[in-house]
Parts: structure tokens; C-alpha cells; sequence
């Protein structure tokens, strides 16, 4: 039996259907306060539903009986509920989470992370950081995965493409090169470290096949929408002066990993793609799928531009 904590979620859902696709029993933990076609949609995969908070650490004993393994991606930063920040839940939980898991005897502990030392002082990174080394001390097996940056957020229409608007955002110059990723992917490394002996008390990253910067970003979505955006800069000054100047947690979070990618976050990583099974998706697919689902025409399916402005076959 697997357990998932942050099932509900689009990362923690995306590996429910994985495991269960494949097969695997698993065990979705969920709040009272989950939205039901949340928890339905879960069902519909084949997970058991078990219902449980990471603050309140005895309703976790139930959630662990009998399992094997447990994937954690729970943060807070998307899905804050009354009661929820970064330090009771992505701190706090994760550990009560670790422990409850240790007691009842789990193998394996996957924690979705990414990387503290590369990233601005916030809130999140601090909680992330204290979860990570609870985890590696607890004498668990673990696998630590740390993610690039999630295509469907900072390639997505809210802090990068808006096509409706025709407008894109560079934070920061934009020429430090990043291995944006996919959720998809993430799952698919994560359902794979629970058997991969290169996962074993590990700490790998994960990214994208290629890497990119945000001015490489801009001329693919031009390519595949067929289209000239117009490009809004973020001065680095202006994003350091906003995550300095924050002072609720979420603000100085937000900030602070806007401020990460406008100063290259974690360029030069090297995801082992030698050890996992992955077809990772490639910024030209994520941009052309984007392009089709807001309906607009992708390029030609045979035809692929690259980062220097030719075109590849793929």
C-alpha cells in the first residue's frame, strides 16, 4: 500500500493516477475540507480515501497502518486552508508525517521538495529545509526530489503567457538558463523512486530534458502560437525590493521565488535521466499542447523550434 499525502493536489493527483494505472494499491489522504470532486475524481482512479490533517498528528496513525511507502508533496503555498502556513503544515506536518510513518514501520519516503540552498530566504524555503532534515535523520529510506520550476505555473498564462492578452513576462535579464518541468514528469519520478535503488537515501533533481532561459522561452511560444508577444520586463530590483519589503509570508514566498528564477534558481543541474525511465517533456511540447488547449493552432507536429530560432525534427 502507497500512501499519498497532497492527493487532492495537482502534483499529489497526477501520482495517484500513475501508481494506480499501474496497478498499485493506494491510499489517498485527505482533509474534511477537500472538494469533493477532488476526492471523487481520486476514487475514480481506484485510490482507498482516508481522511486526515498533517496538524493533527494522531490522525495520521490510521493513515499509515499497513502501508509500505508514502509520497509527500503537501504544501500549502496554492491550497491554504484556515489553520494552514508554511510553518504548521510544510514544516510542521511533513515532520508529523515522517514520524507517524516511521512508527508504523513504512520502507520508503519520497518528500517533493526542491532546492533550499539555491533559492532567496522565505518562509517556504525555511519550512521545506527543516522538513528535508527531518526526514534524512529519521533513519526512513527516503528519496528527496527537488523540481525546476513547474511549467504550468511559470510558463503558464498567470506569471508568464497570457495569449489572450498577447503578452508574456521576463523576470529579471531572462538569460540564465532553467530546466522548466512538468508535473507530469515530477509524478513520474516520484512513482519511480520507491523501487529504484538510485533513489535510495538520495537527494536528486529533477527538470526538464533541456535547458532554456526565459528569452528562449518567449521565441518558442512566439514559434508555436505564431504570434509576436509583447513582453513585460521585471527589473531584478524591483523583484529584490518587493521580497525585502514583504511581511505577510505567502507575499515574501511569492516574491522571493520570483526573485529565484530572475537570478537562474538552478541552472547548470543535471537530472539523472540515465537512472529513471522518463520521456521528459520538452519546453517546445509543454508550449505546443499550451497553444492547442487555449485554442490556438500549435506548429506543425513535425517541425520543432529550437533555442537558437532553427528548426529541428523531433
Amino acid at each position: 500500500m502507497i500512501l499519498v499525502a497532497g492527493a487532492t493536489g495537482v502534483l499529489g493527483s497526477e501520482i495517484v493516477r500513475r501508481l494506480t494505472a499501474r496497478g498499485e494499491q493506494v491510499r489517498a489522504l485527505t482533509r474534511v475540507t477537500s472538494a469533493p470532486e477532488k476526492v471523487l475524481r481520486l476514487q475514480r482512479f481506484g485510490a482507498e480515501i482516508v481522511q486526515g490533517d498533517l496538524r493533527e498528528p494522531r490522525s495520521l496513525i490510521a493513515a499509515c497502518a499497513g502501508v509500505d511507502a508514502v509520497i509527500s508533496t503537501v504544501t500549502t503555498i496554492l491550497t491554504s486552508q484556515p489553520g494552514d502556513s508554511f510553518e504548521a503544515t510544510d514544516a510542521g506536518g511533513n515532520k508529523s508525517l515522517i514520524d507517524a510513518a516511521r512508527k508504523a514501520g513504512v520502507r520508503k519516503f519520497v518528500f517533493v521538495s526542491f532546492d533550499t540552498a539555491k533559492m532567496v530566504d522565505n518562509p517556504l524555503t525555511r519550512a521545506k529545509r527543516d522538513a528535508e532534515q527531518h526526514l534524512e535523520q529519521s533513519g526512513l529510506d527516503y528519496t528527496i526530489l527537488h523540481p525546476s520550476y513547474f511549467c504550468e505555473s511559470w510558463l503558464g498564462p498567470m506569471l508568464f503567457c497570457d495569449p489572450a492578452a498577447g503578452t508574456v513576462k521576463v523576470y529579471g535579464k531572462g538569460t540564465d538558463k532553467i530546466r522548466y518541468v512538468t508535473v507530469g514528469d515530477v509524478a513520474e519520478f516520484a512513482a519511480q523512486s520507491l523501487t529504484n535503488p538510485k533513489a535510495s537515501n538520495a537527494v536528486i533533481p529533477v527538470g526538464g530534458p533541456e535547458e532554456i532561459s526565459q528569452r528562449d522561452a518567449v521565441r518558442i511560444f512566439e514559434d508555436t502560437f505564431g504570434r509576436k508577444f509583447n513582453v513585460i520586463e521585471v527589473p531584478e530590483d524591483i523583484l529584490e525590493a518587493q521580497w525585502k519589503a514583504a511581511e505577510n509570508p505567502f507575499d515574501k514566498t511569492f516574491s522571493g521565488l520570483m526573485l529565484g528564477l530572475a537570478r537562474g534558481f538552478d541552472s547548470g543541474i543535471q537530472p539523472p535521466f540515465a537512472d529513471f525511465d522518463v520521456s521528459a517533456t520538452s519546453p517546445f511540447e509543454y508550449a505546443r499542447n499550451f497553444a492547442r488547449e487555449s485554442g490556438f493552432g500549435p506548429a506543425p507536429a513535425h517541425e520543432a523550434p529550437t533555442t537558437n530560432g532553427h528548426a529541428e525534427l523531433r
